[in-house]
């Protein structure tokens, strides 16, 4: 029997100035922990993309907080 990959978790929150990314290990706690300038992308797509890029991982799932 094949054993399933463990879900590759993006957690976000999305500020006014910044955006901070994660990806959650199997514990739950936060790694390879980045914070973009809202200013360099156009979006939040843009934003997220450039992260995903960085870290070279696909998330399967995600979370995003954004400030109003």
């Amino acid at each position: 029997m094949t054993a399933l990959a463990p879900p590759i978790r993006l957690v976000a929150d999305i500020g006014g100035t910044n955006a901070r990314f994660a990806l959650l290990d199997e514990a739950g706690m936060p790694t390879q922990i980045h914070v973009l300038a809202c200013i360099d992308y156009p979006d939040i797509g843009a934003a997220i993309n450039a992260y995903v890029t960085m870290v070279g991982k696909q998330p399967t799932a995600a979370v995003i907080a954004i400030a109003t």
